[in-house]
């Protein structure tokens, strides 16, 4: 097993991810830091993310020169674990995890140097969320009425993430993109993507290995999407 080489469990920490960003440099392939509470916590873009205790918060030190399919990873992988636990979650594209209609956690992934940092965030037993936030979030216990151990989905988890991880060592990414197109909520979708060069609409037919969306606009004209705000029409 790659994963938890070295792990660091905090009670609280400004970010999970900022913290391994200062470990990187010396610190082993898969090496994870989990927090229970995150003060500073961010998503894509530096978005604030709402992470008190009742979630699992956590980032991983990965070696790939492919960020893009590394995301694809990260959230197949915590779709695989809640499988295991009868819970079906949908991926949006690019890093959100869908449970009820509602965001219930994501992904973030950032290159440094050779290597990447792996953010994941899933809401476990949180009952409330602020009011900007509670239209569109939701957890687990929410979701279910159920309170699952949070240590037992980090090991499963963890397991997944592993096997998957390996699998894209390996150059195994066609059988990881089956993975994702049975997890996802994106294919034959309309979606209108706002992105830093402008607004593209189209359908859903794809994803490519560097974790680009397939889209089909008018007069058939294909695009390959690699980051944007994507919305559902």
């Amino acid at each position: 097993m790659i994963l938890r080489s070295k792990l660091y469990y905090l009670d609280v920490v400004d970010s999970t991810h900022e913290y391994l960003r200062g470990l990187a440099n010396e610190a082993p392939e898969g090496t994870i830091v989990v927090a229970d509470r995150q003060t500073q916590g961010h998503g894509r873009a530096g978005r604030s993310w709402y992470s008190p205790e009742g979630g699992l918060w956590m980032s991983v030190l990965l070696v790939s020169s492919n960020p893009g399919l590394m995301q694809i990873v990260g959230a197949v992988a915590v779709c695989e674990a809640m499988n295991y636990f009868n819970i079906l979650l949908g991926i949006k594209w690019p890093n959100d995890l869908m449970l009820g209609g509602k965001k219930i956690g994501g992904i973030i992934v950032e290159p440094v140097g050779e290597k990447v940092i792996l953010g994941i965030g899933l809401n476990l037993t949180i009952r409330s969320f602020p009011d900007e936030l509670e239209i569109e979030a939701t957890s687990l216990f929410l979701e279910t009425k159920k309170r699952f151990d949070k240590m037992m989905i980090f090991d499963v988890l963890c397991k997944e993430l592993d096997d998957l991880y390996g699998m894209s060592l390996y150059d195994h990414s066609p059988e990881i993109l089956v993975k994702w197109r049975h997890y996802t909520i994106m294919l034959g979708r309309m979606v209108r993507i706002e992105t830093e060069t402008g607004s593209i609409t189209g359908r859903v037919i794809d994803i490519n290995s560097d974790g680009a969306l397939v889209v089909v606009g008018s007069e058939n004209k294909i695009q390959r999407i690699t980051d944007g705000h994507c919305q559902f029409l």
